[in-house]
């Protein structure tokens, strides 16, 4: 009787990981399925991209494959990618993210880009500067990343995005630039104002249209940032009524807007007296609406 041959364990490599998670992924549904596989691998090895393609022969060992795994198991369950990386890139940096923010997108880096570029023309003005709902904080941090001369009032209803927006204008070196508060927009108006900017990427998606998004938002991303649980427009008619309470004259106030919703959101500013310019994005949807606060 010949002896039994002791169970040699299969050897998985960077190379092999990353094309058995692109077709997997693939399979099941998931976009850019490359990507994912990739960004996870570089998580659990403590990596960049580019050295997946220099190192593609490392094994990955017990522990990392059991890593991954549960990583691959979060993202079949359509739990967004960033929530298991807990980062979310923006504007050119990186942000932490939990569920209990919503994950920066870029057409948000519309607003940074506008706010920026309105700072720049006049460079030797301090701007006071005001973010409403600000979740992770990436509008207001960008901003200040970009100019010199902005301070921030960041303010959100939930105590637990404050937190997470607070620990990146830490990481990122901002925090004596930007004041976070806990407020209500909808019950209260933020204190400390007026302010010559204000941003606001409000919960936009009407209560009928929520079966439409993906898993992805509907199932995991925070509730109260996405729908107002009506038609979308909620946010937009309480800036309207009372921006000049918190705008100084002239000031200007950037707004994200969702698929559809320009000429409402135009109209509801317009008719309180205020001028506003609608900029689409890259894609040519209108996406962002200025609006200037009548003196």
């Amino acid at each position: 009787m010949s002896p039994m041959r002791p169970e040699i364990p299969q050897v998985w490599t960077v190379r092999d990981i990353i094309t058995w998670g692109k077709e997997f992924f693939t399979n099941k549904g998931i976009d850019e399925a490359r990507r994912n596989i990739e960004l996870m691998v570089c998580a659990v090895l403590g990596t960049k991209r580019i050295e997946l393609y220099t190192d593609h022969d490392r094994p990955l060992s017990k522990h990392e494959l059991a890593e991954l795994k549960a990583m691959v198991q979060r993202r079949v369950a359509r739990e967004p990618l960033q929530y298991i990386l807990g980062r979310a890139d923006f504007y050119g940096h990186a942000y932490t993210v939990t569920p209990a923010v919503l994950i920066p997108r870029p057409e948000t880096e519309l607003i940074v880009e506008r706010v920026s570029r309105l700072c720049a023309s006049n460079p030797e003005h301090a701007y006071s500067c005001l973010d409403v709902g600000t979740g992770s904080g990436c509008i207001p941090i960008s901003a200040i990343l970009h100019t010199s001369n902005s301070r921030w009032t960041a303010i959100d209803v939930s105590p637990e995005a404050l937190d997470v927006a607070r620990l990146n204008a830490s990481g990122l070196a901002v925090a004596e630039r930007c004041a976070f508060a806990e407020c209500d927009f909808l019950m209260q108006l933020p204190t400390g104002g007026p302010w010559e900017i204000v941003t606001m990427n409000p919960p936009y998606v009407a209560e009928q249209l929520m079966h439409e998004l993906d898993p992805e938002l509907s199932e995991y991303e925070p509730l109260q940032a996405l729908t107002d649980h009506g038609d979308g427009l909620t946010f937009y008619r309480r800036m309207a009524e009372f921006c000049r309470n918190i705008v100084a004259p002239g000031g200007f106030v950037f707004l994200e807007i969702g698929h559809g919703q320009m000429m409402d959101v135009e109209n509801i500013f317009q008719q309180k007296g205020h001028l506003t310019t609608t900029i689409a994005d890259l894609a040519g949807i209108p996406r962002l609406v200025i609006v200037e606060v009548a003196r």
